[in-house]
């Protein structure tokens, strides 16, 4: 889906990242995890065309749909116009057809908002518009999802249901988690990004090793694999 050769990213005249090489597969989650400030969202906004780059960036798709961290809401529009906003840079229309109408409630069921498709934006928790947002992921039609930080805001709850409605979508899906336990648990691949620019790219299997995630995050892991889960613990 995406292959990365010597890509090199500069950002304000500094150069991030240099000699990067792995693959984004398709069909699978890949999860960017790392310490702040170490150019997680940089990386992937190279990745889905959202700044320029050097090197070779093959991507074989023409969709995509990027969330990024903050996002500035329109005031005084309805969780259904807000969704149904998707439809309109599609096609240019004066209204929706029955059948997009009807796509606009089934995503909005699929997230758990029904009943809140006429509330106004301003009126929904940080959590119900970040539901929201992956509503709007769902009608874009896009071919891979790149979700940075797609469960800030949430309680563990509603950071589990997101992490199952995206899954369950078998969607290619790059997000970025700060939680490595939620990580391991629905990632199927990994980029660590250490500071420096350096980058570990591994599956899971390979990733979550206590060598590795020190490497990556310069603490003292300990990681335990249960019969289904891996789960990861600091040790100061």
């Amino acid at each position: 889906m995406i292959k990365a050769k010597n890509l090199r990213i500069k950002l304000d005249n500094y150069e991030i990242f240099e000699g990067l090489d792995f693959d984004v597969k398709k069909g699978r989650v890949t999860i960017i995890v790392g310490l702040n400030g170490t150019g997680k969202t940089t990386l992937m906004k190279a990745l889905c065309g959202e700044i320029k780059h050097r090197g070779e960036l093959t991507r074989d798709f023409s969709r995509y749909f990027y969330l990024p961290q903050k996002i500035s809401y329109p005031n005084n529009l309805t969780l259904f116009e807000y969704l149904s906003s998707v439809f309109y840079r599609k096609n240019l229309k004066w209204s929706l057809e029955s059948g997009e109408k009807d796509e606009i409630y089934h995503a909005i069921k699929e997230v758990e908002l029904t009943g809140k498709e006429n509330l106004k934006l301003e009126k929904l928790s940080s959590g119900e518009l970040q539901k929201a947002n992956i509503a709007l992921a769902l009608l874009s039609g896009a071919e891979i999802l790149f979700l940075d930080e797609p469960t800030s805001n949430m309680d563990l709850i509603n950071q589990i249901k997101i992490l199952d409605i995206l899954k369950s979508l078998k969607l290619t899906s790059v997000l970025i988690l700060h939680d490595l336990n939620l990580a391991s648990n629905y990632g199927d691949d990994f980029i660590g990004v250490a500071r420096g620019g350096k980058i570990i790219c591994e599956n899971k299997a390979k990733f979550f090793k206590k060598e590795v995630l020190n490497d990556v995050f310069g603490l003292d892991f300990e990681v335990v694999e249960g019969e289904k889960n891996i789960f990861v613990q600091v040790f100061n």
